[in-house]
């Protein structure tokens, strides 16, 4: 019986070479990728460039009795409430990093199942075309015109939502008998064009820092992470139908480009965190959406699928499949875990570490004036840079190690250390064990991307892992939603982020059993063919 192959990119010729050029693309896409986990160090300056500065009323009465002009700012009482209300704003920022995770993992859903049809390129050019978009946009903020179209482009979705739903209740319905579901499209196409045009003459471009992080949500959050979604599948799922028999290896290979990514980041001499510090965070932007847009490109050139590779094997299961089966559910909550803990940490690391860095100084009755606050939140933004190194080491690891000593033992030790580390996180306020807290939450996070699409392949099969690896990573996204939610609650409410902490750590726990658990399930009834 003859199988069809999957899809493939017939104008090379393979060679002993070609698997190995496609491991070269599929880390430049996951390296350019990866940028998205330096976020944390956008919160400051996006923070200064939207919002009025903050000051005291004491702050106030020395202005006014030196005869100085306060321009647009913010009074607040005191220092702490000062305090409160950069958290709030920060807090507010943070949403763009959850929209940015939720919206890559619902898109890569989609993209999963496109990579499986067309192969890998064409989606990795798209996620290149959408992550460039959404820098571009956000760059350009302080132009109206920008304003104007993105709300244009959300009322246009607006109305492709709404026309959806009316086709889902009514398709099935005789036209002829109900003659309203001739006219019904135009009608709901008119009301959202009247109301798109009403809503932005009134609002759009009129409320400061209101429109300005609405703006930033929906570009370095939704588009750009609509990007990353496209993307991100592509070289794990190439690279898996390439290198069968060392699926952890690759899958951390692959991945650890995306772990890497924030490094670049991080650096203060010639990373992006010293262009924003001299150019500032909108120009840096617009150099980003240049780099995603030729890096992604060129990386996606070098991506293929394998030739003749059957399009059905047994053991295999299409997303239809996958959806129905418990083993997927107990997959989700495991990934859940080990997002939620990692993502918690990676929205907050520079802000956390340099929080802690203060407050450890204060206990100890230093007198910090605002030059040595500055240096010690510096000093806890290198945070960002060890996490970014030790998530793409995990990633490598993690998955070389699952391929000797087996999946779930992986799993088990990975969940364990994480868990341990998420219970002591909160009480580390020392340069050295803010590091190695940094370190090993960055290590054991970077392991989760190179065991799941792995595990994902071994339970249902490569064939469709684009579409399966998908709707696992929906997980992912909600992960990220949460984690940025539970620990911004946390903060406001407490003072301190450990309870969110405590709480991802015993999730930790929970999915080390639940692997344990899988495994049992697996060795009474194989999944495998």
């Amino acid at each position: 019986m003859t199988t069809a192959a999957i899809p493939q990119d017939r104008t090379q010729t393979v060679t002993p070479a070609t698997r190995w050029l496609v491991l070269s693309g599929a880390i430049i896409v996951q390296l350019i990728l990866g940028t998205v986990y330096g976020y944390s160090i956008f919160w400051a300056p996006l923070e200064a460039k939207i919002y009025p500065p903050i000051i005291t009323e004491a702050e106030r009465e020395t202005h006014i009795a030196g005869g100085q002009e306060l321009g647009n700012v913010t009074v607040v009482a005191d220092a702490a409430a000062a305090k409160r209300l950069g958290d709030t704003r920060q807090g507010y920022l943070k949403y763009a990093f959850a929209i940015c995770i939720l919206s890559f993992a619902v898109v890569m859903v989609i993209a999963g199942r496109i990579q499986d049809v067309t192969g890998p390129r064409f989606p990795a050019v798209v996620g290149a075309c959408f992550m460039a978009a959404g820098f571009v946009l956000a760059g350009l903020m302080n132009n109206p015109f920008v304003f104007l179209l993105s709300h244009a482009a959300f009322t246009g979705a607006v109305g492709i939502v709404l026309l959806m739903v009316f086709h889902v209740i009514a398709g099935k319905l005789n036209p002829d008998e109900y003659p309203i579901i001739r006219y019904a499209p135009l009608g709901i196409t008119a009301a959202v064009a009247v109301a798109g045009v009403t809503l932005g003459n009134q609002y759009v471009g009129h409320n400061g820092e209101f429109d300005q992080l609405f703006l930033l949500w929906g570009t370095v959050g939704f588009l750009a992470g609509a990007g990353i979604g496209f993307a991100y599948v592509c070289p794990i799922a190439a690279l898996i139908k390439w290198f069968p028999k060392q699926k952890g290896l690759v899958s951390g290979l692959a991945v650890a480009g995306f772990g890497f990514g924030a490094y670049v980041f991080k650096d203060q001499t010639v990373g992006a965190l010293a262009y924003i510090n001299a150019r500032g965070v909108l120009d840096f932007f617009l150099v980003h959406a240049g780099v995603c847009l030729v890096g992604i490109t060129l990386g996606a050139m070098l991506l293929r699928n394998p030739p003749g590779t059957p399009a059905k094997v047994a053991g295999e299961s299409d997303w239809q499949e996958t959806l129905r089966r418990p083993a997927f559910y107990v997959l989700w909550l495991m990934y859940f875990s080990g997002a939620l803990a990692g993502l918690m940490v990676i929205g907050i690391v520079a802000v956390f570490a340099g929080e802690q860095l203060v407050e450890a100084q204060k206990a100890a009755g230093a007198a910090l004036d605002a030059a040595a606050t500055k240096a010690l939140l510096i000093k806890g933004a290198a945070a960002v840079g060890y996490l970014a190194i030790f998530n793409a080491l995990g990633r490598i690891a993690w998955g070389l190690l699952s391929d000797r000593i087996g999946r779930t033992t992986a799993f088990v030790a990975m969940f364990v250390f994480q868990a341990v580390m998420m219970f002591l996180l909160a009480g580390m306020k020392t340069e050295f064990t803010i590091a190695i807290g940094a370190c090993i939450v960055g290590f054991n996070y970077g392991g989760i991307f190179a065991l799941f699409p792995s595990a994902t392949a071994e339970l249902f099969g490569a064939k469709n892992l684009g579409a399966n690896y998908g709707w696992l990573f929906t997980s992912y996204g909600i992960a990220g939603l949460v984690g940025i939610a539970a620990g911004n609650t946390a903060k406001t409410m407490t003072g301190s982020y450990q309870a969110a902490f405590v709480l991802a750590g015993c999730l930790c726990v929970v999915s080390a059993i639940l692997a344990i658990g899988l495994q049992l399930a697996r060795q009474r009834a194989p999944v495998v063919g």
